[in-house]
């Protein structure tokens, strides 16, 4: 019986470095279009990413995460506002500003 020795990847030995988030490094990037520059977003294993690579995937991320923010931002202030106006657990949004439905738009 032949055993194989699997030898670890570039990848595996830098996520064992004691650097605080190395070890949740991904195996690929994604590189988001540039405008002008590249029409398509672009995957690219790790191992083999520019440093260049690295900065654009890094703004594309961020990018995300401020999208991600905004959003989970939007849901605390929307249960802030339900919860002032009395609504529990189990009122609906559209329960707790059912109020708001009779002004739409008018001024």
């Amino acid at each position: 019986m032949i055993t194989m020795q699997t030898k670890s990847t570039l990848i595996e030995l830098l996520r064992k470095k004691s650097e605080m988030y190395l070890r949740d490094l991904p195996e690929t990037i994604r590189i988001p279009a540039l405008d002008g520059n590249r029409a398509d977003e672009v995957v690219r294993p790790l191992e083999d990413a520019t440093v260049d690579d690295l900065a654009f995937a890094i703004l594309g991320m961020e990018a995300e995460s401020r999208v991600h923010h905004r959003r989970l931002q939007g849901l605390r202030d929307l249960y802030d506002l339900a919860r002032k106006r009395g609504a529990l657990g189990v009122t609906t949004v559209a329960a707790a500003f059912a109020d708001l439905a009779g002004e739409g738009g008018q001024k």
